[in-house]
């Protein structure tokens, strides 16, 4: 088996025809799916298993989370490649043969995000990998910006999205899984940042294409999901941000004021719940979080320049007020 497609579910049932009709109409057939279904009540599994039978679906009690259902599928698969994948999704025919071939092309790359395109608008980017900023922000390259030219080059990036990307089984036997910690929202981020640590880069594969409905899941439970966002952001900046990041450009600082512009914000919306839930976690698990840094810090064998350099900087205007920004 080369290559395992695995599906987190939760309540999805209304975007599984069209994300598993595409994967059995993939040119590329030496693959198998597990759908790992996050206790729906919408009778996903049964679906499946009734519509797609030669699909695997593994059915938890209930809601674990996205990187914990991950890491279940991923247990129990035996490709070479793992290819992690949303259930929003529908994927062109040829985008596991695509991923293959470019992870086969580039021994050295560990992971590989495919072209993600807006579902309902295709002609617009959803993502062509990812990025982390200074101050921890992580968001799709090119979302929202039209597909050509630009979006056309086979490139070296920093991040892959958890959403549609090829990750050799090889990274995971290295680094780790997923944390479960994180529960959804920045474990890709978290995990890439660990690899790219350990040596593994990442490329992006404009001709592998997947069709993505953007946060469809997300958009469910906007206080819940609010709270994860602000919570894991500065998670992974405890976790991953080497010392030498904190002090370039005053970033600590950046970062402080940030956090305290997103509860500001977060209260504006309607989330202030949402936001001092978050800060209560982090304070409440700080010291927690300060020995899972050391770990992962220990395990850099890359420059910390290099991996600095991937970082984008970022500059606060302070509301527009200062045009240039610091």
């Amino acid at each position: 088996m080369r290559v395992s497609v695995v599906i987190p579910n939760w309540n999805g049932k209304e975007f599984l025809k069209a994300c598993l009709k595409s994967l059995e109409s993939q040119t590329f057939k030496n693959f198998e799916v597990i759908i790992v279904d996050n206790g729906s009540t919408d009778r996903s599994a049964q679906y499946i298993k009734k519509y797609f039978p030669k699909f695997k679906v593994i059915k938890l009690p209930k809601n674990i989370g996205f990187s914990p259902a991950v890491n279940i599928g991923i247990k129990d698969s035996q490709g070479e490649y793992i290819v992690l994948l949303n259930n929003d999704t529908k994927v062109d025919k040829d985008c596991l043969k695509q991923l293959v071939k470019c992870a086969d092309v580039y021994p050295e790359v560990g992971m590989v995000a495919a072209k993600m395109l807006q579902f309902y608008n295709p002609d617009l980017i959803d993502s062509a990998g990812d990025f982390v900023d200074a101050v921890g922000h992580a968001s799709n390259i090119g979302y929202g910006e039209k597909d050509g030219e630009k979006f056309n080059e086979s490139k070296e990036i920093f991040l892959v999205t958890g959403g549609g990307a090829l990750i050799k089984r090889k990274v995971f036997e290295k680094v780790g899984l997923l944390d479960d910690e994180y529960f959804a929202y920045f474990e890709d981020v978290d995990f890439c940042l660990r690899a790219q640590m350990q040596g593994f880069k990442a490329w992006f594969e404009p001709m592998a294409i997947i069709s993505h409905i953007h946060k469809a899941t997300s958009s469910r439970n906007k206080s819940f999901t609010e709270y994860l966002q602000f919570r894991n952001m500065t998670i992974n900046i405890i976790k991953n941000f080497p010392n030498e990041l904190f002090i370039k450009d005053f970033n600590l600082i950046k970062i402080l004021l940030v956090n305290l512009n997103t509860t500001r914000f977060l209260i504006f919306k309607g989330y202030g719940l949402s936001a001092l839930k978050a800060e209560w976690y982090i304070f409440k698990n700080f010291l927690r979080l300060l020995k899972k840094r050391k770990e992962v810090q220990s395990k850099f064998e890359v420059p910390k320049e290099y991996f600095i350099n991937n970082i984008r900087p970022k500059k606060l205007t302070f509301f527009k007020i200062l045009k240039k920004g610091i």
